[in-house]
């Protein structure tokens, strides 16, 4: 009896503290979270300003825009090698996050030396490889120390905050735009220290390791592997075939709008930082912070492939909106605040479908792994071929092609006859 006594309370103990284990993991990981949401969003947010930037500022010609827009997401196909070489192991996850954050940034922290087009695209390019490098692995931390209806809100929530800092910048930061013309490289120096605090916040973030695992030894001779592994997880998953064609319609025909957007913003409606800044960081983050909630209670309710084909349907209207700006200035606003709306779903989808779609499954990186490869083939095509069909027909022409591309997507994504699968609840 005395026995049992004694066993009874060592159970009771290490159930006691294998929940403060957890307690503590999941406190640190919401802490880490929305800390670096708000270090990181300043730079993110600006960055979406550098087309408009290259061309107003350094006279950027429509290649070298279409060549920047290419570049972002080009070169996700080669960080999604470094995740597929690096996520093997739970140990290895914050190391590659961390490293891959440190790397994205460096470049900026030099741009006060340099006023070269060339110089900013080569920067981007450095920032887009490791930044998305470091995706699969954060959001596989985020599902190993978080249940999903927390996770589901606390990145929602995050998000938020980082926008509603945005709109704060945003005030007064078109007008020194606008008067002083080296501002914005000043402000990126300061938005990527900012940066790196946070890289350096996801270092301390706690995980909780299988002590059952084993490291696998890292494998660089088989280029094709992540390629047939990654296909092999579309053919199995129809479900997930069918979310990343929704995806890659409509996210092609934004990439091909951008280029389009830059120039009609500039040479066509002779817009000032001022203008683009409020609506890119104002109307932009109001439509994000009003909506964000919405698409988080969305999510609980719906299907991840149903919410994303109303995504399909906001981004088309983004176009359709600036186009209207002819008749009217006040529809650039207009258009931000629809992109605002459609973009909180997308940036939570997409962010949470790699955990969304592995359920129970031990690993969600190759889900999210995925969606970094998809993200760098179309951005081999899409900014490209919209700068080019600019220069042959006009960016009102680009935007229309954007439009229908985008509903095609919709379509796809509502209709029943389109990889047809048992919807399954995540």
């Amino acid at each position: 009896m005395v026995e049992f006594t004694i066993m009874t309370n060592f159970f009771k103990q290490m159930s006691f503290l294998s929940k403060t284990c957890s307690n503590y993991i999941e406190k640190r990981t919401k802490v880490t979270l929305l800390g670096t949401s708000l270090l990181n969003e300043a730079f993110i947010s600006f960055f979406g300003l550098m087309p408009f930037i290259l061309r107003k500022d350094l006279l950027a010609s429509a290649f070298q825009i279409s060549l920047f827009t290419m570049v972002k997401p080009a070169v996700a196909v080669l960080s999604f090698y470094w995740s597929a070489g690096l996520v093997r192991s739970r140990s290895s996850l914050r190391n590659n996050m961390v490293i891959a954050g440190v790397l994205a940034r460096v470049p900026f922290l030099f741009f006060v030396f340099f006023d070269s087009v060339w110089y900013m695209i080569f920067a981007s390019a450095v920032y887009m490889l490791f930044s998305r490098a470091a995706i699969p692995s954060w959001m596989e931390i985020l599902r190993l120390n978080l249940e999903k209806p927390v996770r589901d809100r606390l990145f929602s929530l995050s998000s938020i905050l980082g926008y509603v800092e945005c709109i704060v910048i945003a005030i007064g930061l078109g007008s020194l735009l606008d008067s002083y013309q080296s501002f914005w490289k000043i402000f990126f120096v300061f938005s990527t220290f900012l940066g790196l605090i946070g890289v350096f916040l996801q270092l301390r973030t706690p995980i909780l390791l299988d002590d059952t695992e084993t490291k696998k030894p890292l494998n660089f001779r088989g280029l094709i592997k992540p390629w047939k592994e990654g296909m092999a997880l579309i053919k199995q998953r129809p479900d997930f075939a069918k979310f990343q064609l929704g995806t890659n319609l409509s996210g092609f025909g934004i990439m091909l709008a951008i280029p389009a957007s830059a120039l009609f913003y500039a040479d066509t409606l002779m817009l000032s930082h001022a203008e683009v800044t409020i609506g890119r960081y104002i109307f932009m983050g109001l439509g994000f912070v009003f909506f964000s909630p919405l698409w988080v209670k969305a999510m609980q309710k719906f299907t991840i492939n149903f919410l994303m084909g109303f995504v399909c349907l906001g981004f088309a209207l983004f176009p359709f909106f600036i186009s209207l700006a002819l008749l009217s200035k006040f529809s650039i606003y207009i258009a931000f605040f629809s992109y605002g709306i459609t973009q909180a779903g997308s940036h939570l989808l997409w962010n949470l479908s790699g955990p969304t779609f592995a359920g129970k499954e031990d690993n969600s990186a190759k889900y999210t792994g995925v969606n970094v490869l998809m993200v760098g083939m179309r951005g081999i095509v899409a900014p490209l071929l919209g700068g080019f069909l600019c220069e042959i027909f006009s960016p009102l022409i680009v935007f229309y092609i954007a439009i229908a591309i985008c509903l095609t997507g919709g379509f796809c994504m509502f209709s029943k006859k389109i990889f047809p699968v048992e919807e399954r609840s995540y």
